[in-house]
């Protein structure tokens, strides 16, 4: 037979196929409305999204299972991929003298990872137009005595503030631990010098995180704890959050203690003079809380995505010197995307959140141990994730089938087969479909039954539909 016949009478034989096909799919029974698109629920979805994610998942569990038993970490570990939660496990004790195991919703002192709350109760209380970012602080409370610092030097750390552990070691003469409001009198009592000139340098500061809450405090009239529980953690459902004083009486017992590690045993690490002071530590938190944190902030439940960048990007000193600090967040790049970050260190507790923006991913690491894993761990976890960054065919496939339907992505599939060579994952597809059955969704689940038929039968890996002249001889135009 003339090559030229034989190639039309393929593309006939295989356009009738797809005619078929297609009318099969859009009916669904008698009386239906035909291309009903069916709505795939969230629900679904990410039981979807989880067969592409599993292995992942298993590379992170290896990993951290091997660090567990070698290093004896205690804490909890959440990872999240592109949005989605795909590890979330427990390591070692949280009452290491009962020997009784870490759970998913044990409570960890945040430290330095609450400078963020911190900086978001100050970016809600902008948004509603009751303070300014460029505001001297003396505005709200007016015995402060460095009347040159404003509301943005403390967020971003360029006030010179004094340190105020020292300030309260050597001046405090309480019994128990003094709160904010006792700080902002020691403040103004004892006047101790700046570091340097407001607004010259970057200097870390502990001091200017209490101050901050000191602010929340007096603009809303309640102390840092309600404002936090009634603005943060309740719209965001973090039912597991709390901000913690020893200097108030809302004292959560069921918070875990930290430990250090001396003499073949660990010892219980006890409350210091400076755990009355909040803001600048002071949040506790669960990994599957602070995972709702992180996803709230990408659907501005809170603030406004304007608000929320420059909370998350770097800013220049004095004009001319770009600084890797937002407003509680450190920010750096890794691929060339930007992560923003913090670490915390306090009284025996680790904490490391990590926010890889523009993929979606998150690393979380809580540990209530004086142990320096966080940062092994952290590596560990980014080399899986840098892994997984490879354009997954057979993922994207399915989704252009769910979003798209059929043709979309038979186009997609011709279009990157064109570019590259693959081989797509059968056993997924046929598992996406399960789940599409399972919850009433046949004519999607169908699509993707018929797409692994026509790949599996070789029907997808001609190329004749993109041959120009083939098609000029049929005089359809490309």
């Amino acid at each position: 037979m003339d090559y030229k016949y034989l190639k039309i009478y393929t593309f006939l034989s295989l356009f009738f196929v797809v005619a078929v096909i297609s009318a099969g799919i859009h009916y669904t029974s008698p009386g239906a409305t035909r291309n009903k698109k069916e709505i795939i629920s969230n629900s679904s979805r990410k039981e979807i999204e989880k067969i592409f994610y599993q292995g992942k998942a298993n590379k992170i569990d290896s990993l951290m299972q091997k660090r567990a038993k070698q290093n004896y970490f205690n804490g909890n570990v959440l990872v999240a991929y592109k949005g989605q939660c795909i590890y979330n496990k427990s390591f070692g004790y949280a009452d290491m003298l009962r020997r009784k195991e870490l759970k998913n919703d044990d409570i960890f002192q945040l430290a330095s990872v609450s400078k963020q709350f911190t900086a978001m109760a100050i970016m809600i209380l902008k948004e509603r137009n009751q303070l300014s970012y460029d505001d001297s602080v003396t505005k709200y409370i007016p015995d402060f005595p460095y009347p040159r610092i404003t509301v943005r030097m403390l967020l971003n750390h360029t006030s010179g503030l004094p340190n105020y552990y020292w300030l309260v070691e050597h001046h405090w003469l309480g019994k128990k631990s003094p709160d904010n409001n006792e700080i902002m009198e020691l403040l103004a009592k004892h006047k101790l010098g700046l570091y340097f000139t407001p607004g010259r340098r970057w200097d870390y500061s502990n001091t200017g995180y209490v101050v901050l809450a000191s602010v929340v405090e007096q603009i809303s009239e309640q102390n840092f704890a309600g404002f936090m529980h009634k603005n943060v953690f309740e719209p965001l459902k973090m039912n597991n959050s709390f901000v913690y004083s020893s200097s108030l009486s809302n004292t959560k017992k069921d918070r875990l203690i930290g430990y250090y590690y001396r003499s073949r045993r660990y010892r219980m690490i006890p409350e210091t003079v400076n755990d009355g002071a909040v803001g600048d530590k002071g949040v506790y938190s669960t990994t599957e809380d602070l995972f709702k944190w992180d996803q709230g902030l990408y659907s501005n439940t809170l603030v406004s995505q304007e608000t929320l960048d420059e909370a998350i990007s770097t800013f220049k000193l004095r004009d001319k010197y770009e600084i890797p600090y937002g407003f509680g967040f450190r920010i750096k790049t890794r691929n060339d995307k930007k992560v923003a970050y913090h670490h915390g260190k306090w009284n025996g507790f680790r904490t490391s959140l990590l926010r890889y923006v523009e993929d979606t991913n998150t690393v979380i690491v809580l540990n209530h141990t004086s142990s320096s894993l966080n940062n092994a761990i952290i590596r560990d976890i980014q080399q899986v994730l840098d892994d997984s960054l490879k354009f997954d065919m057979t993922h994207e496939v399915v989704a252009s089938i769910l979003d798209d339907g059929l043709e979309s992505a038979v186009e997609f599939y011709f279009k990157q087969k064109s570019l590259k060579d693959f081989k797509l994952d059968t056993v997924k597809i046929s598992k996406a479909s399960e789940i599409l059955y399972d919850t009433n969704k046949p004519v999607t689940a169908e699509k993707l039954v018929l797409f692994n038929k026509m790949y599996s039968n070789g029907e997808l890996d001609t190329n004749f539909m993109n041959d120009r002249n083939f098609l000029k001889s049929l005089s359809i135009r490309p």
